[in-house]
C-alpha cells in the first residue's frame, strides 16, 4: 500500500476540522489501496479502507485513531501501523484456518469455552467489586492466626533492625557518633534512636530504621560483607567495611527458621488470605443465586431420567 499520500493530506490539527481530515484520509487509502481480492464475496457495509478475503476494514473502525494534538506525521504512522496490523493478522487467520489441522467442531468447542471463560470471569469479577466487604478488623485477622499458626512457621530467620551503611569517606568524627548510637539501648522514644536517624535520612548511603517492623535478614544483609549466621543475637551490634563502604547492624529482635512467624509479620497476608476467601464465597452465591433463578423460571431441561 502506498503511504506516500499522508504527507500531503495531514495538515489539519484541529478538532473542528478533523472529521473531514478522515475522510479524505480515508478517501485516498481506497484509492491507493492495492491488496484486493480478485472476487469479493460480500458487498462492504461501510465504507471500506481495507480487504482480505471476505473481511473488510472500515472508515468507521479507525475514525478514533487520529488524536487532535498528533503531528502530519504521527497520524500517518497511527493509520499505517493499524491497517498494516490488521492486514496480517487476518491473513494469518485465513491461513491458520486452512492449515491449522484443527476440526471445526474442535475450533468451535474451544471458542465456546473461551468465551464461557472471558464472560462468566468477567460476570463473577463485577459481582465480586460491587459485593466484597473489603473491611477486615483486628479480631478477625488474630482470630485467623490464632486457628491457623501451624501454616505460618518462618521458612527463614527475620529481624528488628537498625542498618546503616555510609561511605568510607565519612569523617571519623560521625563515624564515632554512629558507633555511639549504635551501641546504646536503641527504643523508639530514646535520644540515641532520634540522633541516628536525623544524620542517615541527611548522610548515609542507604538504611534501614524501622524499628517496629520485621524482615528477613538475608534482605537485610544482602549485598554486604556480614555473614547472616552470625548475626542472631537481640542488641547486638556488629559492624563491617569493604572498598567503599563502613556498615553498622544492630539487632534488637529475631526469629529463627520453623519458630512461628509474629502476627504483624504476616498481617497483610492473613488479611489477603480472608478477602480471598469472602471472594471464594461471593462467588459461590452467584453460582446458586443463578440456579435458583432458572429453578424457579424454569429456565432449563433435563431429559435424562435419574
Amino acid at each position: 500500500m502506498n503511504y506516500e499520500i499522508f504527507q500531503d493530506i495531514l495538515v489539519i490539527q484541529n478538532n473542528n476540522r478533523r472529521p473531514f481530515l478522515v475522510l479524505f484520509l480515508l478517501f485516498a487509502l481506497i484509492i491507493n489501496f492495492s491488496c484486493q481480492e480478485a472476487q469479493i464475496e460480500e458487498e462492504p457495509k461501510g465504507v471500506p479502507v481495507a480487504q482480505v478475503g471476505s473481511n473488510y476494514l472500515y472508515q468507521e473502525e479507525i475514525t478514533e485513531l487520529l488524536p487532535p494534538n498528533y503531528s502530519q506525521q504521527d497520524s500517518t504512522n497511527i493509520v499505517k501501523r493499524y491497517v498494516d496490523n490488521w492486514i496480517e493478522r487476518k491473513l494469518l487467520l485465513k491461513e491458520a484456518e486452512s492449515k491449522s489441522g484443527i476440526d471445526q467442531k474442535e475450533l468451535q468447542k474451544r471458542l465456546e469455552d473461551y468465551k464461557y471463560q472471558l464472560l462468566v470471569h468477567a460476570y463473577k469479577q463485577n459481582y465480586v467489586n460491587e459485593y466484597l466487604d473489603t473491611v477486615v478488623t483486628e479480631p478477625q485477622i488474630s482470630t485467623y492466626y490464632e486457628e491457623n499458626k501451624a501454616n505460618f512457621e518462618l521458612k527463614q530467620p527475620i529481624v528488628k533492625a537498625y542498618f546503616v551503611k555510609v561511605k568510607r569517606t565519612t569523617p571519623p568524627s560521625q563515624l564515632d557518633e554512629l558507633h555511639k548510637w549504635m551501641r546504646s539501648t536503641l527504643t523508639p522514644e530514646s535520644e540515641a534512636t532520634e540522633k541516628l536517624k536525623s544524620y542517615s535520612y541527611g548522610f548515609a548511603a542507604s538504611y534501614f530504621l524501622q524499628d517496629d517492623k520485621w524482615l528477613p535478614i538475608s534482605e537485610l544483609v544482602a549485598n554486604t560483607p556480614f555473614n547472616r549466621n552470625l548475626l542472631l543475637q537481640k542488641n547486638k551490634f556488629v559492624e563491617s567495611q569493604d572498598k567503599e563502604y563502613f556498615y553498622f547492624l544492630k539487632i534488637n529482635d529475631f526469629k529463627i527458621q520453623d519458630q512461628i512467624s509474629p502476627l504483624e509479620y504476616v498481617k497483610n497476608q492473613i488479611i489477603s488470605v480472608i478477602l480471598n476467601k469472602r471472594k471464594v464465597e461471593l462467588q459461590k452465591e452467584l453460582e446458586s443465586k443463578v440456579m435458583e433463578r432458572a429453578n424457579e423460571n424454569q429456565d432449563y431441561k433435563i431429559f435424562v431420567k435419574e
